[in-house]
């Protein structure tokens, strides 16, 4: 999934709009950050006792099994708990980090853990499903979103942010059409 996670942090923002939305991103895009850090330096292969290249897909999906999502949801949550004593806001942010292998089990295949089995329905091979299902998602958020803005505040800069977050998911989908060709 790509906008969607953001999808999921705006509605997150709706649902308890004392959490900066800031800590929500990051929450939804933590398991994508850790892939971005690690992806230089290669990874050990659970399968064998060697060291894989730098740059190798299947190792760095590991960042996204059930495993290190989980704990990519306790660090966030204890952290953002720790700094504003809020145990729902907590809740909250866990959550939001662990909407991210779940929705990535809608759009792609993912490892259940470090060497285990793939799941995923893999809409990314179906360019136009997935676009209508992610900006469906951040539509959603979208609408949530707007609970949390003070009333009589201008709405202009959350219609550009989504028009933003849907053009950004439209030009994914046409190079993943590009590079799968037509659906």
């Amino acid at each position: 999934m790509y906008t969607g996670h953001i999808g999921f942090a705006l509605a997150a923002k709706g649902i308890r709009p004392q959490i900066p939305l800031w800590v929500l991103v990051v929450a939804t895009q933590a398991c994508d950050w850790v892939d971005a850090a690690v992806w230089p330096f290669g990874h050990p292969d659970p399968h064998s006792s060697r060291w894989l290249v730098a740059g190798d897909w299947t190792a760095q999906m590991a960042s996204h099994s059930l495993p290190i999502v989980l704990g990519i949801a306790v660090v966030l949550s204890g952290l953002y708990y720790v700094s504003a004593r809020d145990g729902r806001g907590a809740w909250l942010v866990a959550a939001v980090a662990l909407s991210h292998v779940l929705a990535d089990y809608v759009t792609a295949d993912k490892p259940t853990w470090p060497g285990g089995p793939r799941l995923g329905l893999s809409l990314y091979h179906h360019p136009a499903a997935d676009f209508v299902v992610e900006a469906g998602v951040v539509c959603i958020g979208w609408l949530l979103y707007l609970r949390s803005l003070p009333r009589g505040r201008s709405l202009a800069p959350a219609w550009v942010m989504l028009v933003v977050l849907l053009a950004l998911q439209f030009a994914a989908a046409m190079m993943l059409r590009r590079t799968l060709g037509p659906d």
